[in-house]
């Protein structure tokens, strides 16, 4: 090729690339005024300027490239002040390095992007938000742009944390005088100066259950108002798992004498924990097979290593779980609505016992079929 003809393409070369340019400074310059857009554009920013979320969207790469006016408002920050700073100085430092961290992975693997946050308001103050971040892709599933919304959930989270705090409150104001009555009924219970007539003696076992049962409602109270307020802690040690399994199957079989509670000792493993809540974590998976299957009287307890977990497991053969349900079954307050079924509590159970397995560094799951039964199980590091 001659010298000419190299040079006439390095020209042509560099007459696209800056017509490329070109239409990207239109573009961006497009997206910061909002004129003279394809009717595509024009109807985005139409709506993304009149919703009452912040809104925002990235390239492929995460770099944002569009803010909607609500974000100016919000913040206070002018458009090149925005595209300076992003979210350094406006999402509260205490937040800051979670939400890069998750919004860096989330750019990465293309995941949706989903984080509770605090911006700062142009006076000064700072609010919470729930930030939602969704890849677009086009019909060759290649990732064309992220579109994000912030949405404001600081009077939410403030009801909340007021219901907790009654929750807290009022758990310990009951947990008090359920102790005295629980004491001055087992006294009466063992009254041996007169004969006590049988039917009050019945009454007083009633009595008995009724109380524990109030107790166990207030102990959760309790557990949950500790988990929100961060104080949940307890001792850790190391213990055998064989002999945790044990105790709650021979427990479980007093308690539920119709029932089959299936247990073959499988090797010793030894795992870091507390025995008390991973008896409660334990005790609250049978607690829930056998109220939930009420025609298959077989409960079966598992163990079986996985790399450096173990894996314990639940299992019964009653109504089982829709998809729907599996996506609620840990959430806070959620109860399993069925026919034909004496489903007590409140629904804070499986939410417990999932921050008690977090706290232990291990995970809890469920895998279940409609009418199939269920399986719930807990993977616990061993102890090395």
């Amino acid at each position: 090729m001659s010298a000419q003809n190299t040079q006439e393409q390095l020209l042509a070369e560099i007459k696209e690339l800056k017509i490329q340019l070109e239409a990207a400074n239109d573009t961006i310059e497009a997206i910061k005024t909002g004129k003279d857009l394809p009717v595509n554009q024009e109807h985005f920013i139409l709506l993304a300027n009149n919703i009452p979320q912040i809104t925002w969207t990235n390239l492929s790469s995460g770099q944002f490239n569009f803010f909607n006016e609500r974000w100016y408002d919000y913040t206070g920050l002018s458009f090149d002040a925005t595209f300076e700073e992003s979210w350094d100085n406006i999402i509260h430092p205490d937040d800051l390095p979670a939400t890069r961290e998750e919004f860096n992975r989330c750019i990465k693997t293309g995941e949706v992007f989903e984080i509770e946050n605090r911006y700062k308001r142009n006076d000064g103050i700072y609010r919470w938000h729930l930030n939602r971040n969704i890849p677009l892709r086009n019909e060759n599933n290649e990732l064309l742009f992220w579109v994000g919304t912030a949405t404001d959930i600081d009077d939410q989270r403030r009801s909340i944390e007021k219901k907790d705090e009654f929750i807290g409150i009022a758990s310990h104001e009951l947990k008090t005088p359920l102790t005295s009555l629980k004491a001055y009924l087992q006294l009466i219970s063992n009254y041996k100066k007169e004969v006590v007539p049988g039917q009050v003696k019945t009454f007083i076992v009633k009595a008995e259950s009724s109380i524990c049962k109030l107790q166990n409602l207030v102990n959760d109270l309790l557990d949950v108002s500790k988990i929100q307020a961060g104080k949940l802690d307890f001792v850790q040690s190391p213990m055998s798992v064989k002999e945790l399994i044990t105790t709650c199957a021979e427990n479980a079989g007093y308690i539920f004498p119709d029932y089959n509670i299936i247990f073959n000792p499988a090797a010793e493993v030894r795992i870091k924990g507390n025995p008390e809540r991973l008896e409660q974590v334990l005790m609250n998976l049978i607690n829930n097979a056998v109220k939930y299957s009420p025609l298959h009287k077989d409960i079966i307890l598992s163990v079986k290593k996985e790399g450096h977990q173990v894996r314990i497991s639940v299992t019964d053969y009653g109504i089982g779980l829709s998809t729907s349900q599996l996506d609620k079954i840990f959430e806070r307050f959620y109860r399993v609505d069925v026919k034909n079924t004496m489903a007590g509590g409140l629904g804070m159970g499986l939410y417990i016992s999932m921050e008690i397995i977090k706290n232990h560094k291990g995970t809890i799951g469920v895998q279940s079929r409609i009418n199939k039964g269920s399986t719930f199980y807990i993977l616990l590091p061993l102890l090395s």
